[in-house]
C-alpha cells in the first residue's frame, strides 16, 4: 500500500523525535517539520491545468467529487496500519454524517473505497482543487481523520505517518498539526478546545472563542459555493467551539 512508500529518513524521524526528551509538544512539532524536510514520498499531484480540466465546475458534481474524495480518505486512514475494525467504521459516521443522496450508499461506498489503489494524494489534492487555500475547512478534515484514526484506541506510526503527509499536502503548520493530535490523542476537554491553558483568564478565553468563531463561523462562507458536506464540517466545529465556551464561562462565572 501508499506506506512501504515511506523513505528510512522519514521512519529515522519519527523514531528519534518519539524517542527524545524534549516536552511533548515541542517533540511531535519537530517530527512534523522533519517528516515534511524527509519526505521523499511522490505526491503525484497532476499539473494544474489538468486538475483544473476534471475538477467539475456543475455544483452538483462538485457535491458528490468532495464526497467521494472524504470517503477515499476516511477508508485509507481507517485501514493504513492495515486493520479495519467496526470501530473505525462508527467514527467515519460520526465524524462525517454525511447527507445527500449518496447517504444510503455510504457503507458500500466506504467498503469500495478500502479496496482502492489509488494514492491518497489524488483526494488531497482534488479537495484543493476544489476548496482552494480554504485552510479551516483543511483543518477540520484533518481532525476527523484523526478521530477515525484513533477510534481503536491509539494512532498507530502507520496512521499518523499518512496523516502527517495529508496535513503537509494540505499546507497546516506544525502549530496546527500538534494542535490537532493533541485534541484526538486523548479525549479533548473544553481548554484544548479553544486552544488556551487552564490558567487562562476569562478575557483571554473570550478572546480565543471570538477569533475561533471568526474563522469557523459558517456565515463567513455565507457567498461561497460550498457543499453540504463541506458546510457541515464547518457547523460542527462551531458548535464544538460553542460548547466549550459554555462550559468555560460557567466555571469562570
Amino acid at each position: 500500500m501508499q506506506l512501504k512508500k515511506i523513505s528510512p529518513l522519514q521512519q529515522l524521524a519519527y523514531a528519534v523525535t518519539k524517542a527524545a526528551k524534549a516536552p511533548r509538544r515541542f517533540s511531535i512539532g519537530l517530527w512534523y517539520r522533519l517528516y515534511g524536510w524527509a519526505d521523499d514520498t511522490p505526491a503525484a499531484p497532476l499539473p494544474d491545468k489538468k486538475m483544473e480540466r476534471i475538477t467539475p465546475k456543475d455544483p452538483t458534481f462538485k457535491e458528490i467529487s468532495f464526497t467521494f474524495s472524504l470517503i477515499a480518505l476516511a477508508a485509507q486512514v481507517a485501514r493504513a496500519d492495515g486493520a479495519m475494525s467496526a470501530e473505525k467504521y462508527i467514527a467515519f459516521r460520526e465524524a462525517f454524517p454525511l447527507l445527500g443522496g449518496v447517504c444510503m450508499k455510504i457503507r458500500s461506498l466506504f467498503a469500495m473505497a478500502c479496496d482502492n489503489t489509488v494514492h491518497f494524494s489524488h483526494y488531497v489534492n482534488q479537495i484543493k482543487y476544489l476548496y482552494p487555500r480554504n485552510i479551516p475547512l483543511y483543518s477540520e478534515l484533518v481532525e476527523r481523520l484523526f478521530r477515525i484514526a484513533a477510534a481503536d484506541g491509539v494512532v498507530t506510526p502507520a496512521s499518523e505517518m499518512m496523516l502527517a503527509k495529508i496535513a503537509h499536502m494540505l499546507g497546516l503548520g506544525a502549530a496546527q498539526y500538534t494542535a490537532i493530535r493533541d485534541r484526538n490523542i486523548s479525549t479533548p476537554d473544553a481548554h484544548q478546545v479553544l486552544g488556551v491553558n487552564k490558567r487562562a483568564s476569562a478575557t483571554k478565553i473570550k478572546k480565543h472563542y471570538r477569533d475561533l468563531m471568526r474563522e469557523y463561523h459558517p456565515d463567513r462562507f455565507a457567498t461561497q459555493e460550498l457543499s453540504p458536506e463541506v458546510e457541515m464540517l464547518l457547523k460542527l466545529k462551531a458548535s464544538e467551539i460553542n460548547k466549550a465556551y459554555k462550559v468555560l464561562s460557567k466555571k469562570a462565572a
